[in-house]
């Protein structure tokens, strides 16, 4: 590196260290806030199942609503008939035809009796189908306000991220001042192609991020910190503890 000379490798290491500190901070954050539409997508869509009761209920209530219109139209089917034979009983000439007649407006008020019983029946249907749609709004009602409270969660939560996060890249400004320019690119580039750790510990004779063996020179080059080690295998920047 052309700079690499002129700085000071231990500083410059010491440096990237805090540096890599608070990358590591808003790399996990910015994960995190990923989370929340998500999370808040998924939420909505487990509530919108929950209206199924609801749509399930009312179209039981439209069937018997429409099994109730189907039975008083019938009724009035029926009272026209008996209008009509009523009307033709001004014409009947014999009493056999008259008595004909008469048995045949009973019989027809005899079945709208029993429709009539039967539209009683669909009323009480429907009462209990409208007991079950309020019913099924109020489970409704109960789950919404348990997954508005956790959207007001996840919403406090985001807004402590994204207020941490503000934070962090302030502190982050103030950490690169004095990093110098070629070592900086070098490190957002490996951080860039390794995530969020680009500088790795080594911890005895392994590099602390990818855990392979390394090479006694490429060791002592990082305990000397006369310039910037890199390991082998993963290409990370390597530092070494006093």
């Amino acid at each position: 590196m052309a700079d690499e000379s002129n700085a000071n490798v231990k500083e410059q290491i010491e440096k990237l260290i805090r540096l890599q500190e608070v990358d590591a901070e808003i790399y996990d954050l910015e994960e995190k806030k990923e989370y929340f539409p998500a999370r808040i997508s998924e939420i909505d869509s487990s509530l919108e199942t929950k209206t199924s009761g609801i749509k399930a209920a009312e179209e039981e209530l439209k069937k018997i609503q429409v099994e109730k219109n189907d039975k008083e139209n019938q009724i009035k089917g029926k009272e026209e008939q008996i209008a009509k034979h009523e009307a033709d009983l001004n014409q009947i000439k014999t009493n056999k035809e008259y008595k004909a007649l008469l048995d045949e407006i009973n019989n027809i008020k005899a079945d709208i009796s029993v429709i009539e019983d039967g539209v009683i029946a669909i009323l009480d249907r429907i009462d209990e189908a409208q007991a079950k749609i309020e019913e099924e709004k109020k489970i409704f009602d109960e789950e919404k306000a348990k997954t508005d409270k956790e959207k007001e969660i996840i919403k406090a939560e985001e807004k402590e991220v994204d207020a941490r996060l503000s934070e962090l890249t302030g502190k982050r400004e103030g950490f690169l001042q004095g990093v110098d320019k070629e070592i900086l690119a070098t490190y957002e580039r490996i951080r860039e192609n390794r995530g969020k750790i680009a500088i790795a510990k080594i911890n005895g004779s392994l590099c602390g991020e990818c855990n392979m063996t390394l090479r006694p020179q490429v060791i002592n080059e990082a305990k000397m910190k006369k310039k910037i080690t890199f390991c082998e295998t993963c290409s990370r920047i390597l530092y070494a503890e006093e």
